[in-house]
């Protein structure tokens, strides 16, 4: 006797809203108003969510940080993978500074850089948010040197100082960065016109 077909299992509902559109909504929540000072209800709101459909989509509070923190870093990702390309060396990485001025400038734009607020905010506390940011710190680093291997190839600074440099740039960056999120935002764009003025004296003095 041959078996029946068997019944198909039914699939839980479709998603009925975009999940990205709802993670970029997120992800400009945190990065406006901190992590720590914004609850789920308020995350919910922000991304036209219900509260089952939030938890749904992303597990938990910490669920949703991961979430944006990962997009944030892909839309950073194209400004990154230029750094580590360079052809040219310090231009390279005057216009890096430049771009990073920019959205320090841009009034639409949360204050600060949101993986640096993070790092700020929750990194020394949370071991995942620690993990990530401490790797989004070292790729800008890594981003840096490599751009300035091309300044060493250049003549344009000393051989064997790349890396010494680049961190020099890394934490002068994100200095201005958590002054812009602190409010200040004259010191963030004097940090910034510092670190310019000092790639334009680097040229040439090797």
């Amino acid at each position: 006797m041959s078996k029946s077909p068997a019944t198909p299992r039914k699939r839980g509902r479709p998603r009925e809203f975009d999940l990205d559109a709802a993670t970029a909504a997120l992800e400009r929540a945190l990065w406006s108003r901190g992590f720590r000072s914004t609850n789920v209800e308020e995350l919910a709101a922000d991304a036209g969510l219900s509260l089952s459909s939030l938890y749904a989509a992303f597990g938990s509070k910490q669920g949703v940080l991961d979430a944006a923190l990962a997009r944030y870093e892909c839309e950073m990702s194209g400004m990154l993978s230029e750094l580590e390309s360079a052809a040219r060396g310090l231009p390279d990485v005057e216009r890096f500074v430049g771009r990073v001025r920019a959205v320090i400038d841009d009034p639409a734009s949360p204050s600060g850089c949101f993986m640096v607020n993070t790092m700020v905010e929750v990194g020394d506390g949370v071991p995942e948010v620690q993990r990530r940011t401490a790797t989004y710190r070292r790729r800008i680093e890594r981003a840096l040197k490599s751009a300035l291997d091309v300044a060493a190839d250049n003549g344009d600074i000393e051989v064997g100082s790349a890396a010494d440099r680049a961190r020099l740039i890394q934490a002068a960056l994100f200095g201005a960065l958590a002054a812009s999120r602190a409010g200040d935002a004259v010191a963030a764009r004097d940090g910034l016109r510092s670190i310019t003025r000092e790639l334009r004296r680097w040229r040439g003095s090797a």
